[in-house]
């Protein structure tokens, strides 16, 4: 191999290497997490479990729980929780209100920062 053909390959091979490298580490940006995750999916049944049981406890057994999650480009999360009951359907809005209150005096904490969330009720 001549010396012209040895620096060409050599070039080539780290040109190669820094541009490899560069994809994976802008591929995957450390801000935005993997909403995939087993450490999300804990995180969001445990938030689950803990708006059942208050509903339980305030007469709303077997109530239908929707948890939706979106990501914005910052790495923030924007969670709605739908909720649906027949007895909530009855509720007035001061009811409602006092009721979202009740369900989003916890939020959801992820990496030490508190989302976003919004309850909808869904009527029968």
């Amino acid at each position: 191999m001549d010396n012209k053909s040895y620096i060409a390959v050599t070039l080539l091979l780290l040109m190669t290497f820094f541009l490899a490298t560069g994809i994976k580490a802008n591929g995957r940006s450390n801000r935005v997490p993997d909403i995939t995750g087993e450490y999300y999916r804990q995180i969001e049944s445990e938030y689950l479990s803990d708006v059942r049981d208050k509903l339980t406890d305030s007469g709303f057994s077997n109530a239908g729980l929707s948890l939706t999650k979106q990501v914005d480009d910052n790495g923030a999360f924007d969670y709605t929780l739908s909720v649906h009951h027949r007895r909530i359907d009855k509720m007035d809005e001061a009811e409602r209100a006092k009721l979202t209150d009740m369900i989003t005096e916890n939020d959801i904490v992820i990496d030490g920062r508190k989302t976003s969330m919004a309850v909808r009720y869904i009527e029968y």
